[in-house]
């Protein structure tokens, strides 16, 4: 069987949208959008995106009435396991009013909604950012009241996971691996048998430093920080994930730029590369840890994973853990088209998006 999928991954400033034959892309393009526009509240945003997708659609002199699925972006909803579900009206409804979060991705699965009821076909979101596997154990912390949390790279992660197990002619339930997603921010995870079981939360900034965020902090000089700073929630919350990192220590949070002064010599810039090096390597043995050492791959991904610098520093302090491989790069729009198709041609079952 033959299935038209579209992709759509909606950002702040911009849409994502494709159109895949199966798993093979025939149209791809990021649609920019004014100012005018993205300022405006997330739902007087709908009409405008989805007439861009349209737009897209003719162009590509594609008939919006031959596509048999959306597969969209999933945005903040309450925590669930991986997997790809239908855009149920209770999900509508949580995205819309922004009940777990409000973010641009929201948009993303509201499109889709509005694209399926406009001309009946199919509409799903796969592994959001809020996929929860995590074991009980890893959860709890020493103060009442206060649980970690799993926000991660889970649709890339998932993605590349089984990208792996592919490879190695098995199944991504059948795999023990860590996957370590390097980008704006840093999330190592322990996928075990299909499930993430463990994982850093990199929206909060927790885990290792990343270009924008601080990582995890001495607890005690935080606490001291955000006093002599008079500093609310907000305010704390805008340190840790988008003035950290990078940022705070060196000024920018252009990795390139930031590497190319390592190479050059620059001391400031290579003690910033190898304590984030540390932090990373550091979180990784974790997740080996909590795998008991049954890892058979430790594999890195997104922007960062460019950098073969990174990787090097890396290296010496995790290569005894398991054998290392390295798919830089984001494949969330791929990603999205393969959860579509697994449901279409019956590999995989569409969950349903419920009240807890």
């Amino acid at each position: 069987m033959q299935y038209n999928i579209l992709v759509l991954n909606l950002g702040s400033t911009s849409t994502k949208v494709a159109i895949y034959n199966n798993l093979i892309s025939i149209a791809e393009d990021t649609l920019s959008h004014p100012a005018e526009e993205t300022m405006k509240p997330m739902t007087q945003q709908i009409e405008y995106r989805l007439n861009a997708i349209l737009s897209f659609l003719t162009e590509q002199k594609f008939d919006p009435s031959s596509i048999d699925i959306v597969s969209a972006r999933g945005g903040t909803l309450r925590p669930i396991e991986g997997g790809t579900y239908n855009i149920s009206p209770q999900m509508v409804s949580d995205l819309s009013e922004s009940t777990y979060g409000r973010h641009a991705s929201n948009m993303s699965g509201l499109i889709a909604d509005r694209f399926r009821k406009k001309y009946g076909c199919e509409a799903v979101i796969t592994d959001p950012v809020v996929v929860d596997e995590l074991i009980d154990e890893v959860r709890m912390t020493g103060l009442k009241g206060i649980e970690r949390r799993s926000i991660f790279h889970a649709l890339n992660q998932k993605a590349v996971a089984r990208k792996y197990a592919e490879s190695v002619n098995k199944e991504y339930g059948d795999i023990n691996v860590i996957i370590c997603h390097m980008g704006g921010g840093i999330t190592a995870g322990a996928h075990q048998k299909g499930r993430v079981i463990d994982v850093n939360d990199g929206l909060s900034g927790e885990g290792p430093m990343s270009p924008n965020r601080t990582g995890s902090l001495p607890n005690g000089a935080f606490a001291k920080y955000i006093i002599d700073n008079s500093l609310d929630y907000d305010a704390a919350y805008e340190v840790i994930t988008k003035e950290g990192g990078f940022i705070s220590l060196a000024g920018t949070q252009d990795a390139l730029e930031l590497e190319n002064r390592a190479l050059g010599g620059d001391s400031m810039a290579i003690s910033i590369y190898e304590a984030m090096a540390v932090q990373i390597a550091k979180e990784i043995g974790s997740r080996a840890a909590i795998l008991k050492g049954e890892a058979e791959q430790i594999i890195f991904t997104g922007g960062l994973a460019y950098s073969k610098y990174l990787i090097d520093l890396i290296r010496p302090y995790i290569s005894f853990i398991a054998p290392i491989t390295v798919y830089p790069g984001e494949e969330e729009m791929s990603a999205l088209a393969e959860g579509a198709y697994r449901v279409m041609s019956g590999e995989e079952s569409v969950k349903t998006y419920e009240q807890e």
